[in-house]
């Protein structure tokens, strides 16, 4: 079914949707799950910015083992308006001549990350749609609650430069923003507690894993690594993937960040312990001006 059918089925439920992604300013595309439980995902140490951030996406490694994604790719959906709860979503990846990729090289352990952020930065989903590689199309379910949602798809294609492509997907419903809210350095997902602490001088952000009050000393490799953080720009939904430094399994992991521009973001890191993959979230200002006052989180995950 066409976009502007589904739009007109949803009726005046769609009609608070568009209406606030209107009012944010824009949104997203589809997501797939992966076959391991979690909560959701970050992934690795490429750092990839949108292809309309006004940056420069020519590739190019920098010392952190960071590089710039190319923007000649288009994720294109099979509808940009889905219901809200399990959806299934598919797309495919077109190259500079509108071509569907259909072969990918495989980083850190798969052929396509598929992140997806509510625009207000209140959701955040990481899944590994499936391909057919005949066609080009990836399809996966992901559960999605109301709103406008950016997509990106952050992939290599064979032989080629790591690369990222957006897509804006309405998902229908009553949307409510949620506000950003202050700057948080604790963040509690289930009954695990983790702390940020930010080295300024030196880009460094480490975070530490207890549990019931224990240090977890026994993370799990997830994707490759200890741990995965997305960083998202609250203003432009710039986006920025890194992975950790060398290190030990818990209970802490540390990063290499540096955030292409001043403004606020929302970090979500993903670790692994006991088979299951977690996401704790949090509000950080970088540049000049006041950040507001750390605002402890006192919900288990914020719905990501």
């Amino acid at each position: 079914m066409r976009a502007w059918q589904k739009v007109a089925a949803y009726g005046t439920g769609l009609v608070v949707v568009l209406a606030a992604a209107l009012w944010v300013g824009g949104v997203v595309g589809p997501v797939e799950t992966d076959d391991t439980a979690h909560d959701s995902s970050g992934h690795d140490r490429v750092r990839l910015q949108p292809a309309d951030s006004g940056h420069d996406h020519g590739s190019g490694d920098d010392k952190h083992g960071a590089s710039r994604a190319s923007s000649v790719h288009t994720l294109a959906l099979d509808s940009g308006v889905v219901d809200a709860g399990r959806a299934q979503l598919g797309f495919r990846v077109l190259d500079g001549s509108g071509e569907p990729v259909t072969s990918y090289d495989v980083q850190h352990e798969k052929e396509l990350h598929l992140i997806a952020v509510r625009r207000d930065l209140a959701a955040f989903r990481h899944v590994h749609p499936r391909l057919d590689p005949a066609t080009g199309r990836w399809s996966v379910p992901v559960d999605l609650e109301p709103g406008s949602w950016r997509l990106y798809a952050d992939f290599v294609p064979a032989g080629g430069d790591p690369a990222l492509a957006e897509a804006e997907l309405q998902v229908a419903g009553d949307y409510r923003p949620e506000p950003l809210g202050g700057d948080t350095d604790t963040a509690r997902v289930d009954d695990y507690e983790v702390h940020l602490e930010r080295d300024p001088e030196t880009s460094m952000a480490t975070f530490h894993v207890t549990r019931g009050g224990v240090e977890v000393e026994a993370l799990e490799p997830y994707l490759g690594a200890y741990g995965h953080l997305v960083a998202i720009g609250a203003d432009d939904l710039d986006y920025v993937h890194v992975h950790p430094e060398e290190g030990e399994p818990g209970p802490e992991v540390a990063f290499h960040v540096e955030l292409p521009d001043a403004g606020r973001y929302r970090l979500f890191l993903d670790f692994r312990h006991d088979g299951v993959v977690r996401t704790a979230d949090f509000t950080v200002t970088v540049g000049d001006g006041a950040a507001p006052a750390p605002d402890d989180h006192e919900e288990d995950g914020h719905g990501h």
